[in-house]
């Protein structure tokens, strides 16, 4: 288990995330989602080991984060552009055909050559001789039907940072927001499905967000003889409807 416990991070005096608590299992498929300068960077930077917090911290099955067990593919990859990816593979193993076939990453490419895409597999890549339990992605933009392959066929704990719920809605079984460094939700992605009853009275147009699996808004309008709509919402607009800035 990877678990978060009482999180803090500041960077000059700044507070970017404050008492985050977050446990992930070893075969959970999660998805942290906020909007722009919410603080997810900064958690998948402490989850991945590549920083630390100010206060609280991050255990691995109840240890020191151990980095060879999390494979990480930062928002933003940095290698030295002129190096050619098996030079890149050569400082974790000699064998690195078969990972970088796996990634489908060309050896004799030189970095300033590959795509961002092809710069998070090869970060992915440099993990795998270690045989990862963890997957940490972040930022999903514009990433290939490989990379996304990859992330399904993964055999272990998935994490994955994006602004959007729909680009990795088929990827994950679970959903954490963050909101201005703290959490807003955290529970399987079906609680975010949602369905939108309008109606018109006397006072005017309403409308009720009620969850899908829920029926009571439409039982209550029924009785009252209180001609209704259904409207489907997706659960991006239910992320920032409630969660987004909560």
């Amino acid at each position: 288990m990877l678990k978060v416990i009482n999180v803090t991070k500041e960077f000059h005096g700044n507070v970017v995330i404050s008492n985050i608590n977050l446990e992930v299992r070893d075969n959970d498929k999660v998805a942290i989602i906020g909007l722009h300068n919410s603080g997810k960077t900064v958690l998948m930077e402490i989850l991945s080991g590549e920083i630390k917090p100010t206060q609280g911290k991050v255990l691995l099955d109840g240890k020191k984060v151990n980095n060879r067990k999390i494979a990480y593919a930062p928002q933003i990859p940095k290698f030295v552009p002129t190096m050619k990816v098996k030079e890149i593979m050569k400082y974790v193993t000699d064998n690195y055909d078969p990972f970088l076939d796996e990634l489908g990453l060309d050896k004799e490419k030189r970095i300033r050559d590959l795509s961002l895409d092809e710069k998070k597999r090869l970060s992915i890549a440099l993990s795998l001789p270690f045989s990862p339990k963890y997957l940490l992605f972040d930022d999903l933009s514009s990433i290939s039907n490989i990379t996304k392959d990859f992330i399904r066929k993964f055999n272990g704990a998935i994490i994955l940072a994006h602004h959007n719920l729909k680009e990795v809605w088929d990827l994950i079984d679970k959903v954490v927001i963050i909101s201005r460094g703290r959490i807003t939700f955290n529970e399987n992605k079906e609680e975010l499905l949602y369905k939108i009853v309008k109606y018109v009275d006397e006072k005017g147009e309403h409308e009720i967000w009620e969850k899908t699996k829920e029926d009571y808004a439409e039982k209550i309008l029924k009785e009252r003889g209180v001609k209704f709509d259904v409207l489907g919402v997706t659960p991006d607009e239910v992320f920032l409807y409630f969660y987004a800035r909560a």
